[in-house]
């Protein structure tokens, strides 16, 4: 089993480093662009799976790589991008975002802890590991949710779970080497 990891393509809300959460901001003209060539990159990799935040970005995204796989393409809420609360549509290099960014156990302001996420995507990670240990997946989401995803594999200091992120369509690749033991592969 490989799981392959990607974020979604730019958006305007990227470019203006503003906070979208669960905003449903549409890809712009360089995301879409970003997600053909994801597309393009992937195209002769197996895939028997894609599953997708529900966010018509990461939608978006995910149906841009399908074109060369033809596989279905599964919503799935676990994935959406963590909820901000009222940090949503506010700066990303804005004090109260700043402040509140290395608290990974604290919730932002009417929204989500990183521990409310590791609950949503390690269940997720778990029950692929349990009952599709031999389809390869792709997995189409968020900056915020990469670093949840990254953390069940790798050990990570807070510091760097922190500042760990994915680019737009940058790709991971992880597998499960036995039963229980996880290990990331590489970013490509």
């Amino acid at each position: 089993m490989s799981i392959y990891f990607t974020r979604h393509g730019q958006t305007d809300w990227n470019i203006n480093m503003l906070i979208q959460g669960r905003i449903d901001v549409p890809l712009n003209e360089v995301g879409r662009k970003q997600a053909q060539d994801l597309a393009e990159r992937m195209k002769d990799i197996h895939l028997d799976l894609i599953i997708s935040s529900p966010l018509q970005r990461a939608i978006d995204t995910a149906k841009a790589v399908n074109k060369y796989h033809n596989v279905p393409i599964q919503i799935d809420n676990r994935v959406i991008e963590e909820y901000y609360g009222k940090m949503e549509g506010k700066p990303r290099r804005g004090e109260p975002y700043l402040s509140q960014r290395p608290k990974i156990a604290t919730r932002y302001p009417g929204g989500e802890s990183y521990f409310d996420v590791a609950y949503r995507i390690y269940d997720l990670l778990n029950e692929l590991k349990a009952t599709k240990r031999d389809l390869d997946i792709l997995i189409v989401a968020h900056g915020g949710i990469s670093r949840v995803f990254n953390s069940y594999f790798k050990d990570m200091e807070n510091d760097e779970f922190i500042h760990y992120g994915l680019d737009n369509c940058e790709l991971a690749k992880y597998e499960f080497v036995d039963r229980d033991l996880p290990l990331i592969v590489k970013n490509y």
